[in-house]
């Protein structure tokens, strides 16, 4: 659960928030430097998507503001989960690179969510990232679908979050082509506004392509 809600503040109409983002890159031989005081979570080879919806009102953005987001086939009964007379702001990752998923095919149209940052009408300012996660589990439940996500519904999933044996988890993640990597999250980091691109950034470690070089 959310504890410090003194900090939050009400977010009654529409207004963009830039998604957490994962900007300074390590090495995986550097990993086990934050199994203290960090989580992490699969980085999924998708796009960043934002999700507003309240009630009937759903819009979707990639993480530069762009509205839209391209080849999204997300449907409003897709979001149940999510829907109620307030605000709700969910970040995700929206699978439309056609990766191959665990069993080796494809796995696209699916969205995987890693963070909320509005509930019922609440920006959760000042909660940590731990607690959102905790609050999601309560929300969201933890149903087992494989070793890295839960499901919610057939097109709805949310990444699991690991606590512990970061360099084994990530030797094992890279061997999966939509799993692009880690993000490292502070236990206690706190959400703040978000209404700029530089806000709430985290650290990823991700694995070698040709156009990705660490």
């Amino acid at each position: 659960m959310v504890s410090n809600k003194k900090t939050m503040e009400q977010y009654s109409k529409f207004k963009y928030i830039f998604p957490p983002r994962p900007e300074y890159c390590i090495s995986s031989k550097e990993l086990y430097k934050y199994e203290s005081d960090h989580l992490i979570q699969c980085k999924l080879n998708g796009s960043c998507c934002v999700v507003f919806i309240k009630g009937k009102e759903f819009r979707y953005f990639g993480r530069h503001q762009n509205e839209n987001l391209s080849n999204f086939k997300l449907k409003i009964s897709d979001l149940e989960i999510f829907k109620n007379d307030e605000w709700n702001v969910i970040v995700g990752e929206y699978m439309n690179k056609n990766k191959n998923g665990l069993d080796g095919r494809p796995w696209n149209h699916k969205l995987v969510i890693f963070d909320i940052l509005v509930h019922n009408g609440e920006y959760l300012l000042g909660s940590t990232f731990e607690e959102r996660v905790l609050l999601m589990d309560e929300l969201f439940g933890t149903v087992e679908e494989n070793e890295y996500l839960y499901k919610l519904n057939n097109n709805v999933f949310r990444v699991k979050t690991f606590y512990d044996n970061f360099l084994e988890r990530w030797n094992e993640i890279v061997k999966i082509d939509m799993l692009e990597g880690v993000v490292l999250k502070k236990r206690d980091q706190k959400l703040t506004k978000a209404f700029s691109e530089k806000n709430n950034l985290s650290h990823k470690c991700r694995k070698e392509t040709k156009l990705y070089k660490f």
